[in-house]
């Protein structure tokens, strides 16, 4: 099991839970709060990068679903799982992120350069480039 797989085993557990604590109801917010906050632990990528980059896909793929109570689906959780293996270094499900999500995820690496291992940012901004996003 890769870390984007466990991650996202680990999301689908922390929806289960809160589920079952609401009767099947689900508190989009505290549910968001907690996977992001499962996201930037699993990241192990230091400084506000990986907090900035949940609160980005909660902005573009939570806030602005026209399903709010089907939040977070399994699909947007997938999308942050490819954010994470980016933050990895890995292309592992690359494909899942838009053209606007590799922008977004360079301007990201981009603001917060100063506070990255430059090994971190070398290999960050290798991929960002990659994609043409800068």
């Amino acid at each position: 099991m890769t870390n984007r797989e466990k991650f996202c085993a680990d999301a689908r557990r922390i929806i289960k839970h809160a589920r079952a604590e609401r009767n099947g109801a689900l508190d989009t917010e505290s549910v968001c709060a907690e996977i992001s906050a499962l996201f930037v632990r699993e990241s192990g990528v230091p400084g506000g990068l990986p907090r900035f980059t949940a609160d980005y896909w909660k902005k573009a793929y939570i806030d602005a679903s026209e399903q709010p109570a089907d939040e977070p689906s399994a699909q947007n959780i997938e999308i942050l799982s490819a954010m994470l293996a980016f933050l990895e270094g890995s292309d592992e499900c690359e494909e899942l992120l838009s053209g606007n999500d590799w922008h977004e995820l360079g301007q990201l690496v981009s603001d917060e350069a100063e506070d990255l291992p430059i090994d971190v940012l070398q290999r960050l901004m290798g991929i960002i480039v990659s994609k043409g996003a800068l």
